[in-house]
C-alpha cells in the first residue's frame, strides 16, 4: 500500500473515532514517556539512560459514562539508536476506544482509571548518510491503560503504558528492521498534563 492511500486511510479512521460525542468532555494532554521491551530493546529501568524517548499528544472524548474515543500521537526519536551514518524514528498515530470509570464525576476533584485499545499507523525512518533517509509504513495496533487524576474541572494528570505492534513486518531497503526480525512492537510508559474542556452537541 502506497504512503498516501495508508496516510488517508489513518486519518479518515481517526477522524471517525475522534467525533465528540453529545455532552462529552474533551481532553488535551501532551506526554513525555519512554520506550521499553520489544524493538525498543531495553528494559524499563534501562530506558531513561538510553534515551529511549517518546512525546506526542492525546485528544480524547469521553462522555458522562465509561466509553470513550481517543486519537494518539506519538514520535520516538532515536528509536533504534544513534550511529555515524544517522539517526532513527518511530511515529505512531492510533485511534483508540476508552473504557474508563469515573470516580467523582465529571467536575471538579475526581480520578478515572482506564483501558485502551485501536488500530492506526507506525511509521519507521532511518537515515543511512549518503543513501538518504529511509522509511516504511505499516498498520499497528495498540492496547494499554492508565489512570488520569484531575484536580478540578480543567486540569490533571495522567500515568499510561501501553503497547504497540504492527501486523506486517517493516522492510526499510530490503532488510527487515525488527530484532528479532518480523513485526516491530515495544511498550511505552508516559506521563501526561490534561487540560479538560466541556463540549455539547447543537
Amino acid at each position: 500500500m502506497s504512503l498516501r492511500r495508508t496516510f488517508v486511510a489513518a486519518v479518515l479512521f481517526l477522524m471517525t473515532l475522534v467525533a465528540a460525542p453529545a455532552r462529552a468532555d474533551v481532553l488535551l494532554i501532551p506526554f513525555f514517556g519512554v520506550n521499553f521491551g520489544g524493538d525498543a530493546g531495553r528494559d524499563f529501568s534501562d530506558s531513561f539512560d538510553a534515551s529511549q524517548f517518546s512525546w506526542g499528544v492525546s485528544i480524547a472524548a469521553m462522555g458522562a459514562g465509561v466509553f470513550g474515543v481517543e486519537g494518539d500521537f506519538g514520535f520516538s526519536p532515536d528509536f533504534y539508536g544513534k550511529t555515524d551514518l544517522g539517526g532513527s524514528s518511530v511515529m505512531t498515530a492510533m485511534g483508540n476506544l476508552v473504557l474508563g470509570i469515573p470516580f467523582g464525576g465529571q467536575s471538579g476533584f475526581g480520578i478515572r482509571p482506564y483501558g485502551v485499545v485501536g488500530l492506526g499507523l507506525m511509521r519507521s525512518a532511518a537515515e543511512f548518510g549518503g543513501a538518504g533517509n529511509e522509511s516504511d509504513n505499516k498498520f499497528a495496533w495498540d492496547f494499554g491503560g492508565g489512570v488520569m487524576m484531575f484536580f478540578g474541572s480543567s486540569v490533571g494528570i495522567r500515568g499510561d503504558i501501553r503497547y504497540f505492534r504492527t501486523f506486517e513486518a517493516l522492510d526499510i531497503l530490503g532488510i527487515d528492521i525488527a530484532n528479532p526480525p518480523g513485526k516491530l512492537d515495544f511498550t511505552r510508559g508516559s506521563f501526561g498534563f490534561i487540560f479538560r474542556f466541556s463540549a455539547a452537541a447543537a
